[in-house]
């Protein structure tokens, strides 16, 4: 196939399927989880203990680490990394290598499920942070919240059908 042929259809994959409504309050909120992974975890890196980022080493005793260093890392690469890579995911659908044969194994594309495992992962963290922070942060059940919706919304019909991935026949 020629490069016309590949641009055509891809500019006709891009105009032919509308977006779902429902993704753009989904980005929307994943966008905000992913400045705050940054917005968080930065600070953390920069000060293990935590003082920068208004946290106090204390809050740390009935968790397995002794400083902020891993939860600033996870919260980087997770929340703020891997949630920038999904709403790209989102958007434009790409599946290059080894996410084309996940799309086509799991009948959904790799953005949708990534989407749905990290808002799974929020929900966990947050729960987390409840049982063991003492003091509680109105932006504890505000992620919550867009954690339960990250998981949600990808569930509507409308973003089911846009996400789904076409099985190649055999023959």
């Amino acid at each position: 196939m020629n490069a016309t042929g590949t641009y055509e259809r891809a500019r006709r994959r891009w105009l032919g399927a509308r977006r779902p409504v429902a993704l753009w309050p989904l980005l929307a909120m994943m966008l905000y989880v992913s400045v705050g992974g940054f917005a968080g975890g930065i600070p953390l890196l920069r000060d293990p203990t935590g003082a920068l980022a208004g946290a106090k080493l204390s809050w740390l005793e009935k968790t397995p680490v002794d400083d902020f260093v891993l939860p600033g890392i996870f919260l980087i690469a997770v929340y703020g990394v891997a949630v920038l890579v999904l709403m790209a995911g989102l958007i434009w659908r790409p599946s290059p290598g080894g996410l084309r044969r996940l799309d086509v194994a799991t009948g959904r594309h790799w953005a949708w499920w990534g989407t749905m495992a990290v808002g799974s992962v929020l929900v966990i963290w947050i729960l987390y942070e409840f049982l063991v922070l003492p003091a509680i942060s109105w932006l504890m059940p505000t992620l919550l919240v867009l954690g339960f919706l990250m998981i949600g919304l990808p569930l509507l019909p409308s973003m089911r059908s846009y996400y789904k991935t076409e099985r190649p026949e055999r023959g």
